[in-house]
């Protein structure tokens, strides 16, 4: 593969995997960049430090959220949220902010506490069906399911439901609690072998991805079949149908998953190096473990939820909050250039030289000039080929602390409506070609990636 672009699988389901539901309910995307919510910010700032009442510490807070200032947006927002007569539309901001730092149990108090107001809110429905999504209960979501119809309910209340009684995701080691699972290849992506049903695939390792992918025709030939599909959007705006369906075992080295969630798209197409990929290992499947992807040393590490860091080899150079958003979407702080406190979808899943992907609107706001573009033979992502991509230098490129040099981004995966598609700014995607020069772990107990060297 020459010097080019491999769009795995960004932005996947974007289009259906949000807490408020698909965005074709949503309200148009708003226009402008990063500047411009910036400059709002400082109006709201000083309206609420002026006034301190409800509207204007909503309006505050709303902005700080638009902006990926979650944490800042929970702090201004946290006196209203148990007042009786808070509004709706408070409650549910509050709601989103404890979802998107990991804080499922007051996440699932202000969901429930919308839906006692007012039952048939799909906000609410669609908050409580992933804060079940995330914490395995899925015999919890059947309660939903009567209650969620129409263009707003979401296809994974179904996947959940399918599932009655059966707990997702019980881990089985097979002597002690690790698993190291060598990297078939590092470049242009990391590849493990795991067995799925009994049959062994390659499945590249990708953030970008949901539960564990599984290519159809494989599917088909181990008789996983769908409970229900949806229209998926992928790298460059192409969509295509994707199906989820159940498996019973997903082995990765020396641990077990048994009453795996899996979702059915064509994988083969993104086979690389001559290895055919039969799957791919999503967040939904790291998240079940302390999931070290170990790039210098080429494997796949996976140690129990709640291991301390302390127990990881090496000597860490920094550690990373993050945050979670829809089904999978990690989401951190970073630097391009000299533009700091920009929010950044960490997307493992973006192939060959660049390390970044961006849209329209961060190129505009940091100053870097639109590259051209064109169709090329080796773009390819879950939705297919057929889209223009470019490059363009970065100059530096920062994570946390982490700071790296003189690198490679990509222009034309991530179209312009990808800004905002997800109610708020979201300036760009890091990828393997940064995260590659480390270990990287994902602890989703403290919300937080571990950078080891």
């Amino acid at each position: 593969m020459r010097a080019g672009v491999l769009v795995v699988m960004a932005l996947l389901t974007a289009a259906a995997a949000s807490d408020e539901g698909p965005r074709m309910m949503a309200p148009p995307m708003p226009e402008g960049n990063r500047g411009d919510v910036l400059e709002e910010l400082e109006t709201a700032r000083a309206a609420f430090e002026a006034e301190r009442g409800d509207e204007a510490r909503f309006a505050y807070a709303e902005l700080l959220t638009k902006a990926g200032f979650f944490e800042k947006a929970r702090k201004v927002l946290a006196p209203p949220v148990d007042v009786a007569d808070v509004s709706l539309d408070a409650l549910g901001l509050a709601a989103r902010l404890a979802y998107y730092v990991g804080d499922y149990d007051e996440s699932e108090r202000l969901y429930r506490a919308m839906r006692e107001r007012d039952p048939e809110n799909a906000r609410a429905l669609n908050g409580l069906a992933m804060t079940y999504y995330h914490t395995n209960r899925f015999a919890d979501a059947a309660s939903l399911v009567d209650g969620a119809g129409g263009e707003g309910r979401l296809p994974h209340l179904d996947l959940m439901a399918a599932f009655g009684d059966a707990a997702p995701y019980e881990i089985r080691w097979a002597g002690s609690e690790l698993s190291e699972v060598p990297f078939v290849s590092v470049d242009p992506l990391p590849i493990v072998e795991v067995e799925i049903d009994g049959r062994k695939v390659a499945a590249l390792i990708d953030t970008g991805a949901d539960v564990f992918v599984l290519d159809t025709e494989i599917a088909a030939e181990l008789g996983i079949e769908p409970v229900v599909s949806m229209m998926g959007m992928f790298a460059g705006g192409k969509q295509a149908e994707i199906s989820f369906g159940r498996a019973t075992s997903l082995a990765l080295g020396d641990v077990e998953l048994r009453e795996v969630p899996v979702m059915m798209l064509p994988t083969k197409p993104l086979s690389l190096g001559g290895v055919e990929v039969g799957g791919i290992v999503g967040t939904g499947v790291l998240k079940q473990f302390l999931a070290t992807m170990d790039c210098p040393n080429a494997q796949l590490v996976l140690r129990p939820r709640g291991t301390p860091a302390s127990e990881l080899p090496g000597r860490v150079v920094e550690n990373v909050p993050f945050y979670l958003e829809g089904t999978h979407f990690i989401l951190t702080h970073g630097s391009l250039n000299e533009y700091g406190e920009l929010l950044f979808l960490v997307d493992s899943g973006l192939a060959g030289i660049p390390a970044f992907g961006a849209s329209k609107q961060t190129l505009e706001y940091v100053g870097i000039p639109i590259p051209e573009t064109k169709v090329r033979d080796d773009v390819v992502g879950g939705g297919g080929g057929g889209f223009a991509v470019g490059e363009f230098e970065i100059a530096e490129l920062g994570l946390g602390e982490l700071r790296q040099t003189e690198l490679i981004g990509s222009f034309g995966g991530q179209p312009p409506g990808s800004y905002w598609r997800r109610g708020f700014i979201t300036d760009g995607l890091i990828s393997h070609n940064f995260l590659k020069a480390y270990a990287w772990t994902l602890d989703f107990d403290g919300m937080r990636m571990v950078f080891t060297q």
